[in-house]
């Protein structure tokens, strides 16, 4: 990644809180060693602002708008960020750690996708149960043993979340405890998952496993048994490789239906909508034709600024109310139909 000197330096020591929707702001932890703390700092800085774009990214948009906003250079990139504000942060001659809070301009990012014929969906919250599992060099395994370094280091992460997908470290409780055989986890039966599913009433899991042994960091989700892993370089800490993988299990769990949630399946949607003027109208059209949720819109009636018009949607009203809220149009359940406003 390129170096470089933000032209906004001046949010970075110490900025004021910004009121911007918790929608638009992600923290992130970066480790970074170079050959002077200085280099260090820069490109930490430039990963997390990076980062917090993407976090914050795939909370509302597709992996297409990801992946191409993603090609642009840091210049660019500097044009979505509100602000930057160091929480935390350590260093030494050549190293510098810290947790950035990342705030988004909502406007600018929001105009930038409608150009470019992005749509802007907002992802329901997940909850991931994680469960760190530690295997040394002669292949013991421990999992809920003190000295368990992968487990005591995300017990102290203040940041286990982003806007749609919230991590909890599995709980050192009684029920837990008899359940979880560290020799079996990683390799856990459709069974043992549904079992841990329901004690711990969380959507999914992901079992992390710190390996001495392979000099790896596996992160394995479930139940579709995805697995991540990163190599141990010679500069990682505990703390630098969950920093390394959890961002990556965010974005693939951006997609996995939860395992708690009801079944959702197509529902036929009656609106009526009274449009200010012809541009509002065209304008949600075209929003809706742009959501991959919404088929077979149709137009019913057209009267004096009122539309009546249906479409099939294919996930939970309240996902599409949600999306709608954030462009500024409000869907409410009239009964037989729903009314925008």
């Amino acid at each position: 990644m390129k170096n470089f000197i933000f032209t906004f330096i001046f949010f970075i020591a110490y900025s004021f809180s910004c009121l911007a929707s918790p929608l638009y702001s992600a923290q992130i932890s970066v480790d970074i060693t170079d050959q002077t703390v200085s280099l260090a700092k820069s490109k930490a800085i430039s990963q997390a602002t990076r980062d917090g774009l993407n976090e914050i990214l795939s909370s509302i948009t597709t992996q297409q708008a990801i992946d191409e906003i993603s090609k642009l250079n840091d210049n660019q990139i500097q044009h979505f960020i509100e602000s930057i504000q160091i929480l935390m942060e350590k260093s030494s001659n050549v190293r510098y750690i810290a947790d950035i809070k990342v705030d988004v301009n909502e406007n600018v990012l929001k105009s930038y996708l409608t150009e470019n014929n992005f749509p802007i969906i907002i992802t329901a919250q997940k909850n991931i149960l994680l469960i760190p599992l530690v295997e040394y060099t002669d292949s013991t395994l421990d999992l809920w043993g003190s000295d368990n370094i992968l487990r005591n280091e995300l017990l102290e992460k203040t940041n286990l979340h982003s806007n749609h997908i919230k991590f909890h470290v599995i709980e050192k409780n009684l029920g837990n405890i008899s359940s979880v055989d560290a020799s079996s986890i990683y390799n856990m039966d459709d069974q043992k998952y549904d079992e841990l599913i329901s004690f711990n009433q969380k959507d999914y899991i992901t079992v992390l496993k710190y390996s001495l042994k392979d000099n790896k960091i596996y992160a394995k989700t479930f139940p579709q048994k995805t697995i991540i892993e990163e190599q141990i370089t010679p500069t990682d800490t505990p703390s630098s490789l969950i920093a390394k993988v959890l961002p990556i299990v965010k974005m693939d769990s951006k997609n996995i239906p939860s395992s708690t949630s009801n079944t959702t399946s197509s529902s036929d949607i009656n609106i009526i909508y009274t449009y200010p003027n012809l541009s509002s109208w065209v304008n949600l059209k075209k929003l809706l034709e742009q959501n991959p949720l919404v088929n077979n819109l149709k137009i019913i009636s057209i009267t004096n600024k009122k539309i009546h018009f249906s479409f099939t949607y294919n996930d939970a009203i309240e996902k599409l109310q949600s999306s709608l809220m954030i462009n500024g149009y409000n869907l409410k359940d009239n009964g037989d139909y729903y009314v925008i406003n």
